[in-house]
Formats: structure tokens, sequence, C-alpha cells
């Protein structure tokens, strides 16, 4: 079953096969992907990184211990280097198996109880009005109730977190300008506050949640105070970002292709191949980024040591190479599951991986069964960027 989206031509250009900073690469990059694989395997940016983005290479690169995170510049963003994002090996180890246990597939099956009561509540309030948003009244309340209950704390001030998350994104792109920087700067100085304010009350009234885990492990000595404060940063400013952009770019496709919906609801042992097939053909997050330690060969090019490389993930899942066809939405690609790189890979592979399916799982199949007739409301509004894609807001009519 294939559909196929538009996409306009992008000829070679001795400027930037990738200027990062346009809206109209913004808003659909997969054109200057597919020019840009063909020039190479390596794109020297004139931003000063190295761009892979063939599938192949990244796949291979996400899991060479000679691409680093811990020697990155994060910039604003610096203290992830104490959380696992801005770890290498053996720290990075360490700090992940201390989470890890909270994310296993009977761990999930618990947190997807609580992700079906956050999308049941959304659902009725949609029926009682006969419409909803799907960004702003399932999606992401959804996910952030469900990570906030995971950590074991309250949802205070969500929809400041969730902006002050999409700010400091700004600033970890290539195209990240003073206004940006500025902004997130500020952004994240007031989530590292709030999430120590967090930290604080719960060090004063212990309960069982993953924060008292952290606290826990600092106490026996297995981190420190500094990995914790942003390891919770870390967990509560992503926890919902890729997951809520998986309902959403879900939920959009599927109705703009009823065969699909209708595979989804009737089909259960289908609905993982699908979700794989959305993470695909548009991913949450476009690239990873690393500093490379030591000339590394790519395919006859070479890596050089001291480089920032920017892994084009999103490039890499519309590989010809490996997904023949690749700007069709196609959910009988045999090898989906196994080969897209949504979920990175290697030691940073994505430790929520099995949640974010099951939100994903939960969120759409409960809409469409208990809505089969709905459908767009209005005009979808999104906040792409190089990095981050985004759909700000998603009108649907259910009735």
């Amino acid at each position: 079953m294939t559909t196929t989206d538009s996409s306009s031509e992008v000829e070679p250009s001795s400027v930037d096969l990738l200027p990062f900073a346009d809206p109209t690469y913004q808003a659909d990059p997969y054109p200057y992907y597919a020019v840009t694989r063909d020039q190479g395997p390596i794109y020297e940016s004139p931003l000063g990184v190295h761009v892979v983005t063939r599938h192949a290479d990244i796949f291979k690169l996400l899991r060479d211990q000679r691409m680093s995170s811990r020697q990155l510049d994060f910039g604003i963003a610096s203290v992830f280097h104490d959380s696992v994002l801005g770890q290498d090996s053996p720290d990075h180890g360490r700090l992940r198996k201390i989470s890890a246990s909270w994310f296993t597939p009977a761990m999930v099956e618990k947190w997807s109880v609580t992700m079906q009561g956050y999308v049941d509540r959304a659902l009725d309030d949609a029926a009682d009005r006969g419409s909803l948003d799907i960004t702003d009244d399932l999606a992401f309340p959804a996910t952030f109730g469900t990570m906030a209950d995971i950590l074991g704390v309250g949802q205070h001030d969500a929809e400041l977190c969730r902006q002050g998350t999409l700010d400091i994104g700004k600033a970890l792109r290539p195209s990240a300008g003073d206004d940006d920087m500025r902004i997130a700067e500020e952004a994240f100085t007031w989530y590292v506050d709030y999430i120590n304010d967090l930290i604080a009350f719960k060090r004063a009234h212990p309960g069982d949640g993953l924060l008292d885990a952290f606290i826990e492990a600092e106490a026996a000595g297995s981190m420190t105070t500094a990995e914790v404060s942003a390891t919770v940063t870390l967990f509560y400013a992503v926890g919902h970002l890729d997951n809520s952009f998986l309902i959403e770019n879900g939920v959009r496709l599927l109705l703009e292709r009823p065969e699909v919906a209708r595979t989804f609801v009737d089909e259960r042992e289908q609905r993982y191949q699908i979700l794989a097939e959305v993470l695909r053909h548009d991913t949450p997050e476009q690239f990873v980024t690393r500093y490379v330690t030591e000339d590394i060969d790519v395919d006859g090019a070479i890596l050089p040591q001291g480089a920032v490389a920017v892994l084009l993930i999103g490039s890499g899942n519309r590989d010809e190479r490996v997904f023949p066809n690749p700007d069709e939405f196609d959910i009988a690609r045999d090898n989906v599951q196994k080969m897209h790189l949504a979920f990175s890979g290697g030691q940073h592979g994505c430790a929520g991986q099995v949640l974010a399916r099951a939100q994903g799982d939960i969120a759409i199949a409960r809409l469409l069964e208990r809505f089969p007739d709905a459908h767009l409301g209005g005009e979808i509004e999104y906040e792409h960027t190089e990095f981050i894609r985004g759909i700000k807001h998603l009108p649907v009519n259910v009735r």
C-alpha cells in the first residue's frame, strides 16, 4: 500500500546544498537530502559541520566509538554533559543502567495504562465539543503527563515546559542565530532552576517515581548531584517531544489515507509496522551530532579528527539504497522496523523507544476507534526547523 508525497525538485548548487536556515528547506528538506546523497558520502557545510547523509554510513557511525558526545560543545546546554545524552562509555552505560529498568516492556505496560487514561479524557472532551486539536488537546498533554507520572512529579507549568523545550531546541541546530541563542539561554536557565526546585521538593517529600530512584542512586554514590539534575532536566524536557510528533504526524498521515487508518484499527498486528513507516517517512529529530576523535574512512571519504559531524538520520530514512521509492508512504516495506533510524542507534539509541511506540499505538488507535469518521478540521500549522519536525496545530473534527 503506497501513497506519494509531492516534493519539488532541487538542483545541485555550488553555494549550499543544505541551506539549513532557509524556510523552504525547513518545510521540506527531503529533496535537498536526495541531491546531497548523490554528491558523495560527506558534505562539508559552509556552516563548518561535516554532514553524513547516507543510511549505511549513518548506521555504522552511530555505533562507532570514535564518535564522541562527551567532547561536543553543547553551548548553552552544557549541563547535558552530565546526562546520558552527553556522555560516552563507560559513564553513559552507568547512567543509562539506572533508568533502564523503568522502560522495560513490562514497565511500559504500566505506563500504557497511564497514557490511556490521559488519552481517554482528551477524547471524552472532544466528544463533547465535536473537535480537538491533536497537538494541544491530545499528543502533548498525554505524553507530558505520562512522563511526569513516571518521574513522580506534578505537571505544574506544563505549557512553559513545552515552550522551553522548543526554545532550547532552536539553539541546538546549525543555523541558530543570536536571537535563538539568547532565547534558548533564558529558557534553559529557567528549566534548570525549575528542575532543581522539583528535586529539592522530592528530597523533602520522597515517593516512588523515577526521580526518587535518581535521588537514591545519588545517595548510593551511583550518580552525582549534577547528574541527577541534568538527567531529570533531559527527561522532563524531551520525554514528550518526539513522542508527540509521532502521534501528531501519525494522525495526519492516517486521516489523509483512510485505507491505512482502517488497517491500523482492524489489524492490530500491523500497528508497529505502520508506526515505523510514520517514523521513517518524517523523522521527528532529523539528526544527531558527534565529535570525531580520529580520522574515519566513510565510504572512501575522510571524516577528519576534530570535525563536528551531523548524522542526518532524516536523510538516511529517505535513502533509496535502503528504502526504494523513499518519498512514498508505504506500510508494506519489509525492512522498515529493523532499518529505520528514527530512534538513533548504538549506545545512544533511544532508551524510551518501546514507550514511544506504545504511546503512538494507544493515542492513534483509540482516536480512530472511537471516532471512525474523524477528519481534518482546518489548516495544519507546522513549526519545523532543520532539527525538529513539529506540528503546532492539527485541528480534527470528530463528528
